[in-house]
């Protein structure tokens, strides 16, 4: 069965980096002049956003946009969480 969605995402590390976090199975990584692409499918991108954030390094959704739409998501549930013992 195919997987729902194409991703693409430029990770802000080294290629070295990148390799010891991110294993083969989950997609293709690619060095570029501005850091590492990720390539790779999802079926379900609430869980490729939440991988993203786990890395903890800085990254650019190019594709798809609704991948952008769930970081952000994922941003305001986090938000909310830490603000909600205040």
């Amino acid at each position: 069965m195919p997987y729902a969605h194409d991703v693409s995402v430029l990770l802000h590390t080294s290629l070295a980096q990148a390799q010891r976090r991110i294993p083969p199975t989950v997609g293709t990584l690619t060095e570029v002049a501005t850091g590492v692409r990720l390539t790779a499918r999802a079926e379900h991108l609430d869980g490729a956003a939440q991988m993203l954030a786990g890395l903890g390094w800085p990254f650019t959704v190019e594709r798809p946009a609704e991948l952008r739409a769930e970081v952000r998501a994922l941003a305001t549930r986090l938000l909310a969480h830490a603000d909600a013992g205040e």
